[in-house]
Parts: structure tokens; C-alpha cells; sequence
């Protein structure tokens, strides 16, 4: 079954930061961070802006891109691991800031850190498919810098923010372009459960006894463990694909990775042989921003004039837990 991307559109926080500023902060020798993370310029939230804010306004700006308003949507779903509070989901706040109680589709919220985008992108394909669904947004809006500790260097420099908003239907059988999944496939690798996470804020250590400037408030990333389970696990992940859609992962005309690190990123493209100029790099402009990364690329991809027609494009990711995930897409 075909489907339509009717619209994509970010939305950027206010302050551009630049890797010289953080290595101030940190009291470092001027270009180390770039040079550790490859991360050039982030873009990080001030603090009235909110996870919910920067939804809505991309998601404003998609409905404007296709013609459309709040009472098109049929669905509207949040995707991401940050959150503004614990309690209400991110979906019906950014609702809230779109509409009123006339307007009344249903909105939830997926996470599954940085692969909440693919996964939320898999449901609504499933969605339209069915019939339930006409048009469907998904919005990713994550503000990492709040969660972010300058006494950890490597994270502190590698994560951004961003908000991005996709809007996708069925395509109506008089239409001769849209894009037909190919290729579908999540796996997870228990093992991975904490090399990433949050210790204070959950059931576990609510934070109650603990002081503002407890370390545990902030994300910690065991980053060479994370990088030798992915490692372990990668080819046969990358094989699996190959198999199934009989393509090689080098003969795809673009491919979004999430922009995990400079080194998953040189990893990939150095391991699997394929030419940088298919892979869509965002990692330089904006850091790592969870699961607004892959989207990032497929709006510079869709809104700057790339020739997608006849393409296939292969979306590519890791996430927390350890997670890895994969969607094939043919464009008509």
C-alpha cells in the first residue's frame, strides 16, 4: 500500500550554541569537543521554551505546509523520550496549544527514545492501512540540554535540541507518487537495559531526598559498551535487510542513520563500504536530538529539492535499551 508524506517541518530552539561556547564551559582547549563529538553547532532551548511549544509549532507549520488545519488531523502522535511533565503525555499538551475541545481526534504518545520516530511511523503505517485513519501527525520535540552535565564532557557536547512534525495519509489510488514500505524491523538486546538512562525521576528514585545538583537528574550513556553490543549486533541486522528487500545497504540512493555519535557515524559508513554522499549527516549542524535525528534528515531530503523520485531510502537506528530498528521506502 502506498502512502503520502503531505508535509514535514522542524522547528529549532532560539540559541545556536557552538562547540567553542561548551568548551569554555568545560574548561577545555578550544575545538576538542567538535573534534570528540563532531558536533559543530547544537541548538539548545531557553527556559521558556518547552517540549510542547516546539511540537506544536512544527506541527503548526506542517498543517500550514499542506493546506491543512487542527480538525484535518485524525491522529496525532508524540514521539520522543523527553517530556515536559510526567503527567499528562506530550500529545495532548501540544494539542492543547493547537485547539479546543471542538476539534476532538485522539493523541498518545510512543517512546522509544531515539527509534520513537520509526516506531511511531510503523503504527500510523498500520493505521492508515486499516482504514482507521485518514491523516496522520506525528510530532518528535526533545529538549536533551536540560538533562545535559558539563562534569560529562562527551554527552554534555553531543546532544541537541529539535522539534520536528510529519504529517502522512494514504495515497488516493489517482496519484502516481508516495512511497510503499519495503522493509520493517525492530530487535532489542536486553543486555543494553542501562547503559543509557536517567537515574533520578522514576518509581525507582522519585529524587525526593536528593539535592538540585545530584548528578543522578542528568542522562548517563556507558558509550563503549553501548558501541560494542551495536557492534556485535549490527551485521546481521544490516545482512537481515539485505535479504529481505534484495538490496545491498550500498546500492540504497539515501540512508538516515540516527545520529548517534562521530564514531557511529564513520563506523557505518566505513564498515558497510557506502558512499558518504547517500548518507543524510545532521550530526555537525545539530547534535544528536534523540528521535527528532532521523526525521531532521528526512525533511532536509523532502523540503531542499533532493530528487526522491524512483529512490529507495533506508531509515536506520539505534536507541536506548539497546534497541536497533529499520524502515525500507520506495518512492514512487
Amino acid at each position: 500500500m502506498k502512502f503520502n508524506i503531505l508535509s514535514i517541518e522542524k522547528v529549532l530552539p532560539k540559541n545556536v550554541i557552538s562547540s567553542e561556547t561548551l568548551d569554555k564551559i568545560v574548561n577545555g582547549s578550544v575545538g576538542r569537543i567538535e573534534k570528540n563529538t563532531g558536533v559543530k553547532f547544537r541548538y539548545h532551548a531557553s527556559g521558556n521554551e518547552t517540549i510542547a511549544e516546539m511540537g506544536a509549532a512544527a506541527l503548526q507549520k506542517a498543517l500550514d505546509k499542506a493546506h491543512l488545519q487542527p480538525k484535518d488531523i485524525d491522529l496525532l502522535i508524540f514521539a520522543g523520550g523527553s517530556f515536559d511533565y510526567p503527567v499528562p503525555h506530550n500529545s495532548v499538551l501540544i494539542k492543547s496549544k493547537l485547539t479546543d475541545d471542538s476539534v476532538n481526534f485522539p493523541c498518545f504518545d510512543i517512546d522509544a527514545t531515539c527509534l520513537s520516530y520509526l516506531n511511531a511511523l510503523d503504527i500510523a503505517h498500520l493505521y492508515l492501512q486499516a482504514g482507521r485513519y485518514k491523516k496522520i501527525a506525528i510530532v518528535c520535540s526533545e529538549i536533551a540540554s536540560k538533562a545535559l552535565t558539563p562534569s560529562d564532557e562527551k554527552i554534555f557536547g553531543l546532544f541537541g535540541d529539535a522539534a520536528v512534525a510529519t504529517i502522512i495519509a494514504l495515497a488516493k489510488t489517482t496519484e502516481t507518487t508516495g512511497y510503499t514500505p519495503q522493509y520493517v524491523c525492530f530487535t532489542n538486546y536486553p543486555s543494553g537495559a542501562l547503559y543509557a538512562y536517567v537515574p533520578i525521576g522514576g518509581a525507582v528514585d522519585r529524587g525526593i531526598h536528593a539535592l538540585p545538583s545530584e548528578l543522578g537528574y542528568y542522562f548517563k550513556m556507558e558509550g563503549k559498551n553501548l558501541i560494542r553490543l551495536t557492534v556485535k549486533h549490527l551485521d546481521k541486522f544490516v545482512s537481515d535487510i539485505e535479504k529481505s528487500v534484495s538490496i545491498k545497504i550500498t546500492d540504497y540512493d539515501h540512508i538516515i542513520t540516527h545520529q548517534t555519535s562521530k564514531y557511529g557515524n564513520l563506523y557505518f559508513i566505513d564498515k558497510f563500504k557506502v558512499p558518504t554522499n547517500k548518507v543524510v549527516e545532521t550530526l555537525s549542524l545539530y547534535g544528536n536530538c534523540i528521535s527528532a535525528s532521523i526525521p531532521l534528515g528526512l525533511e532536509i531530503l523532502i523540503n531542499n529539492n533532493t530528487n526522491i523520485k524512483n529512490k529507495q531510502i533506508l531509515l536506520l537506528g539505534s536507541g536506548a535499551g539497546l534497541s536497533l530498528g529499520a524502515i525500507a521506502l520506495k518512492f514512487d
